[in-house]
């Protein structure tokens, strides 16, 4: 909360629409304690109706349609994996791993590969690759630290992300800001958001 406070009133509404809408009503109660106790504004939800039909976008039911004639015989293309180091899970990995230096990062939303058919070629090709959940993952805060010793420790040569476009999955651009952000270093991040019909929009 110290940190969504710091972002101002747009991002507190925002923060405390989203744990609403996710049924987190703990936390809510919880975010809207800390402002009270601060003396800070707390932002109107409407609590008596979810502001999305169903709940969040991120975690409506959908049944998704490529396109693709399931009936017809296709001739596989032949494929390379493109991937240079294991682990790829930010949980798992070491950050003190040497092929972070002078590498150029892949950090990839875990539902992306599914959603993107062509995800080797397009994105991790020539790229060290880190995932994790934004949503889902309960270990954030150590995502953050992890980072920063990556960020500091090695020359990074580019940050490219890969998201989907619900908006749970906004966090990974935000993990990976506030990490750079304890570094002091200005790194131009690219960003690449993914629809569920696996099209970069």
């Amino acid at each position: 909360m110290q940190n969504i406070i710091a972002a101002g009133p747009n991002t507190i509404k925002a923060h405390l629409k989203h744990l609403f809408e996710h049924g987190e009503f703990g936390l809510y109660q919880e975010a809207k304690n800390i402002l009270t106790e601060k003396g800070l504004p707390v932002p109107d939800i409407k609590e008596t109706e979810q502001a999305c039909s169903g709940g969040c976008p991120g975690s409506t039911t959908q049944r998704l349609d490529s396109g693709v004639d399931t009936t017809k015989k296709y001739t596989p293309t032949l494929l390379q994996n493109q991937l240079r180091q294991w682990p790829v899970q930010l949980q798992l990995m070491n950050p003190n791993a040497a092929y972070f230096d002078n590498a150029d990062l892949l950090i990839a939303a875990d539902c992306v590969p599914f959603a993107f058919a062509n995800f080797h070629d397009r994105f991790i090709k020539g790229k060290i690759v880190i995932t994790f959940c934004p949503k889902l993952d309960q270990t954030i805060p150590q995502y953050i630290e992890k980072l920063t010793v990556i960020f500091t420790n090695y020359n990074i040569n580019s940050i490219t992300i890969a998201r989907m476009e619900v908006p749970c999955c906004g966090g990974t651009e935000i993990i990976v800001q506030k990490a750079l952000e304890k570094t002091n270093k200005s790194k131009m991040v690219h960003v690449n958001v993914i629809s569920t019909q696996g099209e970069i929009v």
